[in-house]
Order: structure tokens, then C-alpha cells, then sequence
């Protein structure tokens, strides 16, 4: 044997080892985090990554060819002997064809990985409180990355001419090492968590346990203070962080200056954990003002092409400065609004239905047999430019013939402001109250207009016995225009360019988002798409309770989602969330550029309408 063939056998014998290592790093984590590698787990992670293929994510395309490209590679070297038969040369020519796209996807993920690279060490500039060599182990973690790219493009390349076997197995072993060591922990992360929805929320404790004697309150932790009290999924999800940046471009706190990037804030978790063990405190590492930043957009985790969620170590942190008090005078009286007057502005709840004094709407308490509770919300119920939004859906619900009734003085927040805040008791508490009088009256069916109601109560109140059908407005208005219940007179329709802001919590979280579209379509709206729409939207800054107070930042977020909607030329913003029209009419005031309007949908289809007798 010469020593060319030996060289040969030795690298193929090496290559197939350092695949079998992928597969065995990958199974062994799974044990060690007990995440079940069942079949029907991955037949669900193939039809999740199946459906984020059609949204055309460049992100996710990116990750994509990267991981095609790890497993085409592994393919052209594994069967390299096997190549001269004549039906696998065959089947070699279309694999080549299939290469050249990937080789593509692999070089513009190289140019996106430089530039992120570049924009990671200026956030990091604005946001660490002390180095901790956390710059030089980011950038260590970001080459691994670039290199694994870099390798696998070449492998690629190299696999179009048989004779450099040899070039080409040297850097699958080394690409195939550095999956064992880096990626092997994400993969199983993303196995695990893929289909955690954005509304999911870990729930420390149930108050009706505690009421009924079944849990002592003296027992409940709220939040984390060490490393050891992350649930297990928070601790593989935070340490599956391999530096992508996606979540940090995507991030609207990060984009207006203010002292959070979602990448760093796990990574610094992480390296903490490894570095000082579960007795460690995040909050040593991470700052007070990273956690306040978050508007809980979700953005960060629909970003990740391997599943972080950001959130929950958030939301996590949060509850723990909310118990011990680390909380500033806007949160505080946001609390204690909600606690004394069952609002967050910390008005008089007596004067919640005073909007609709000259409406002829009726309560629940005068119609309990009415088809759908029109839940208000604070915002539409106190606001006094919201409430014109209220007014405009009840206009239409009468007019359509809906048999529908309110709360009125009856009904309180949803709780969503405090527990985005931290405060889980406060939130179960206005929960556990809405609940109980929804169920006296036998509510089946509600509508609000407000997608952080809409949430709380669609995806949160069933783990309290909350169990209704929820629809958002811009679902029931389209719904009535189908059926034609509405018609818009063609007489009235006056053609404008409108372009939609799609509100997270409605979009991302609920995915709502051919409705509204339908609906300004239907109303005569030329629609001018934002660059960021859908489920890519971008936040209006307004979420995670940040409505109620202030962070540093060096922009407002309203603001560079305001200079979005002025690029699409469009002479009007339509909303399908309160408080996004609230953030817009805000930001458009003090902006400059060409004069816009904001309406709700609502507003837009009401306004249409003949006057209600």
C-alpha cells in the first residue's frame, strides 16, 4: 500500500469518526439534559423549519444553507470511494448542482457574519459594565462561527474536483470537531424548545393554590437570584447561544441605544454560570437597566434560527428586582395603581364605562344573553383619544347586528401590565377576578381591541379557568365584511395610501396578519408595506409595560418605526393596538418629515359608516 492510499484510509476512517462524534455529542446532551430525541420530535422540527422556509427569512436562509451545506459536505466525503459507480456518479452530478446555491447562501452568511461581527463589538461598548474578558471570549465564539463557514464553503468547492479528497477530509474533521464542541448543545436546544410559543410563560405559582391551603406563600420564590433556580430549560437555552446576533439586530431596545442587547445579556449568564457555578447571581452580571429595556416584543426569540428564549431569563430577572423592591417611582405607582384602583393610570374605576355614556351599549349585567363580551380594555376605556377606537367598534358591532355587551365599571386590567413588569401576584389577582365574573355571567365569546387583552386572556387565563373564545377586532371586522354585514356605500370610499403597523402582540405572538390587511383592501387603502412587517415587525415601544415609564436611550424606538412608515411614502399609519397609536401620534408630534396621520383600523372602517340611528 502506498502511502497515499494509507494517508487516504486514515482520513476517511477519521472523517467517519468525527460524524459519528456529531451524533453522539448530540444524543449524550440530550441525556444529560433530558430532552426526548423521539422521531415525532424531529418530524415537527422539520415541518417548523419547512414553514419558516417560506417566509423567506434571510436570517433563517443563512442558518439554512450553513447547515445543509455541514450536511452535504459530510455526504460528498462519506461516499467519496463510492462516487466511480456509475448510478452514485449520477446522483454525485445533482448533488454538485444542489452545492452551488448553498455555496452562495455560505458566502453571503460569511459577509453577514463580518458585519455583525463589527456591529456586536460597538453594542458591546454601550452596554457591559466591566469587560470580564466577555469581548475577547464573544469574538473567540463568533470565529469558531466564521471558520465553520469559511470551511464548509470550501469543502463545497473542493468536492467538484475528486482528486483534492484528501484537502477536503482534512477540513471535514476539523469542521465536524468544531460542531462536537460548539453546535451539539444548540442543536439539541433548538430539538427542545422550537415550539415554546412567544405566549408561553413560566408560572411560578398558581394564587388558587395558595388560597386553598394546597402551597405555602412563605415557600414561594419569586424570580431568580441564583443560577440554580432557571428552570432547566432556561439554563440549556441561555447556554445554546453560539453568537449568531440575529436577535440583537432584530431588537428594538438595541436599535434606539438603550443599554440591552439580547445576545449579550444570555452569553453574560452563561459565561457567568461557567465560570462561578450555580451559586452565582445573574444579577451581578447582568445590569437593572438591561432588564427595564425590554419591551417583551419577541423579536430576539423569533429571530434565533435555534431557539433562545430570551424572554423567560428576562421575565425572570425582572420578578426578582420587582420582590426585593428594586423597582423606581413610575413602577411603583404602576403598581400601586393597579392594586387601588384596578388600573394603571389610577383613575377611579367607577369612571371606566364613561366613554360609552351617550353609546346606548349595554353592560352584561343589563344583557346577559348576549353573544360576545367587548372587552375594553384600560387604555380604550381612560384614554380619551382611544376611546375613539371603542367608539368605532361599537359602531360597527351595531350597525353589523352583533348582539354584544360590556363589563363596564365591572371589569378591571387584565393584569398584563404587571405581570410584564414582574409582579405575577398582582397580575393573577386582576386575573383570577376577571375570571370569576366573565364565568358568573356565562361569557362564551369576546372581542377586544387591544392585542396585549387579547393575549392575556386567549393564551394566559385558561391556566386560571378562563376558558373563552377570544377574537381580535380585526378578526371579527374582517369576518363581518365576508359575510357582508358591513357594507362599505362604494360612494364614500375615498381612496389613501396607508401603511400598516403590525402590532406584536397581535402579529408576532397571535399571528394575525392577513385581517387587517383585508380589511384597509376592502376600504378602498392603498397598503404601502414597512420593510418589517408581519411577524418580522418592528416594535413601537410600547410593550413589556414600558408604556408606564422611562430608560435611557438614545432614541425612541416610536421613532425609528415612524421613520419606516414615512419611507413607504404613505400619507397615513393604520394600527390595529391602542397604545401603537398612542406611541405613533406621540413620536409624529415631535418628528420631523412628511405629515402623517394614525388610525385604528376601527376608525378607518366606522368612519365609512352612515350615522347610527
Amino acid at each position: 500500500m502506498d502511502s497515499y492510499s494509507l494517508l487516504f484510509d486514515v482520513l476517511y476512517v477519521a472523517s467517519i469518526a468525527s460524524v459519528i462524534a456529531i451524533f453522539y455529542a448530540i444524543f449524550a446532551l440530550s441525556r444529560k439534559n433530558r430532552v426526548n430525541l423521539n422521531l415525532e420530535r424531529f418530524l415537527l422540527l422539520s415541518k417548523d423549519e419547512s414553514n419558516r422556509l417560506t417566509t423567506l427569512e434571510p436570517v433563517f436562509l443563512m442558518h439554512l444553507s450553513i447547515a445543509l451545506g455541514v450536511g452535504l459536505s459530510i455526504v460528498f466525503v462519506l461516499f467519496d470511494p463510492l462516487w466511480p459507480l456509475p448510478v452514485l456518479s449520477f446522483i454525485r452530478i445533482i448533488l454538485l448542482v444542489v452545492s452551488v446555491p448553498l455555496i452562495l447562501g455560505l458566502a453571503t452568511a460569511f459577509v453577514w457574519r463580518i458585519q455583525r461581527y463589527d456591529q456586536s463589538k460597538k453594542v458591546e461598548k454601550g452596554i457591559l459594565h466591566s469587560s470580564r474578558n466577555f469581548s475577547r471570549l464573544s469574538s473567540e465564539l463568533q470565529l469558531v462561527l466564521i471558520l465553520a463557514i469559511v470551511f464548509t464553503t470550501t469543502e463545497l468547492i473542493l468536492s467538484w474536483v475528486t482528486s483534492l479528497f484528501l484537502y477536503d477530509a482534512v477540513l471535514n474533521i476539523i469542521r465536524n470537531s468544531l460542531v462536537v464542541l460548539f453546535y451539539a448543545l444548540p442543536t439539541v436546544n433548538l430539538v427542545q424548545s422550537f415550539d415554546r410559543t412567544l405566549p408561553s410563560m413560566r408560572l411560578p405559582f398558581k394564587l388558587s393554590d395558595v388560597m386553598e391551603g394546597k402551597v405555602d406563600a412563605s415557600e414561594i420564590k419569586m424570580g431568580v437570584n441564583q443560577i440554580s433556580e432557571f428552570e432547566r430549560f432556561e439554563r440549556l437555552s441561555y447556554n445554546s447561544c453560539v453568537e449568531i446576533g440575529a436577535c440583537e439586530t432584530a431588537c428594538p431596545a438595541t436599535a434606539a441605544g438603550r443599554p440591552l442587547s439580547p445576545r449579550v445579556l444570555v452569553r453574560k449568564v452563561a459565561l457567568l454560570d461557567n465560570e462561578k457555578g450555580p451559586s452565582s447571581e445573574p444579577l451581578s452580571a447582568v445590569g437593572e437597566d438591561e432588564l427595564w429595556s425590554c419591551t417583551s416584543c419577541g423579536a430576539c426569540v423569533h429571530s434565533c434560527p435555534v431557539a433562545v428564549k430570551h424572554l423567560d431569563i428576562i421575565y425572570d430577572l425582572r420578578r426578582n428586582l420587582v420582590a426585593n423592591g428594586r423597582i423606581d417611582k413610575d413602577k411603583t405607582t404602576l403598581l400601586q395603581n393597579l392594586s387601588q384602583n384596578q388600573n394603571p393610570y389610577g383613575f377611579n374605576s367607577g369612571s371606566r364605562a364613561d366613554w360609552a355614556g351617550d353609546q346606548c351599549i349595554p353592560t352584561f349585567s343589563s344583557k346577559p344573553s348576549a353573544e360576545y363580551l367587548y372587552w375594553v380594555g384600560c387604555i380604550c376605556s381612560f384614554d380619551q383619544r382611544a376611546q375613539t377606537v371603542a367608539k368605532s367598534l361599537a359602531k360597527i358591532l351595531s350597525q353589523a347586528g352583533v348582539s354584544f355587551a360590556i363589563l363596564g365599571t365591572e371589569e378591571l386590567c387584565t393584569g398584563d401590565p404587571a405581570r410584564r413588569l414582574g409582579e405575577e401576584g398582582r397580575y393573577q389577582e386582576l386575573a383570577y377576578q376577571n375570571i370569576e365574573k366573565m364565568n358568573t355571567y356565562g361569557v362564551k365569546k369576546i372581542v377586544t381591541t387591544c392585542p396585549h387583552c387579547f393575549n392575556s386572556i386567549k393564551n394566559e387565563y385558561p391556566q386560571f379557568g378562563g376558558n373563552y373564545e377570544v377574537i381580535h377586532h380585526t378578526q371579527l371586522i374582517a369576518d363581518l365584511i365576508a359575510l357582508e354585514r358591513i357594507k362599505i356605500p362604494k360612494e364614500k370610499i375615498q381612496e389613501i395610501s396607508v401603511t400598516l403597523h403590525d402590532a406584536c402582540y397581535a402579529s408576532r405572538y397571535n399571528n394575525i396578519f392577513q385581517e387587517p390587511r383585508t380589511i384597509l383592501k376592502e376600504r378602498g387603502s392603498d397598503i404601502h408595506e414597512m420593510r418589517r412587517n408581519k411577524d418580522k415587525t418592528f416594535c413601537c415601544g410600547a410593550g413589556g409595560s414600558n408604556y408606564w415609564y422611562k430608560v435611557p436611550q438614545q432614541k425612541s424606538i416610536a421613532s425609528i418605526r415612524t421613520h419606516e412608515a414615512r419611507e413607504t411614502g404613505a400619507d397615513m399609519i393604520a394600527t390595529e393596538c391602542p397604545f401603537c397609536l398612542s406611541m405613533f401620534e406621540d413620536s409624529l408630534r415631535v418628528s420631523e418629515g412628511n405629515p402623517m396621520q394614525v388610525k385604528d383600523v376601527a376608525e378607518l372602517v366606522a368612519e365609512l359608516l352612515p350615522a347610527s340611528k
